[in-house]
């Protein structure tokens, strides 16, 4: 799709068609993340902080690797010693 750059103060825009805007998730005030990689403008939504811990934690725990590292007596040796 063709498209045309505008003057936005002193900077540039684009036009986002709403077909476009509504397939990503688009809206007026939601953030992006813009940039600049081989020769494209690439305008995608910011990744959460956590983004795929949940189907990490589901690895490990299949795997097995979601064992308790300390024992359970140490917490009440520490609440002990308050």
């Amino acid at each position: 799709m063709l498209s045309k750059i505008s003057q936005v103060g002193s900077s540039v825009g684009i036009i986002i068609p709403r077909f476009i805007a509504a397939e990503g998730g688009f809206s007026k005030g939601v953030a992006v993340d813009i940039e600049y990689k081989d020769n494209q403008i690439i305008i995608s939504r910011p990744k959460t902080t956590r983004e795929g811990w949940a189907a990490a934690f589901a690895k490990y725990a299949k795997e097995g690797e979601d064992s308790q590292l300390l024992p359970d007596h140490l917490d009440s040796e520490a609440i002990e010693l308050m």
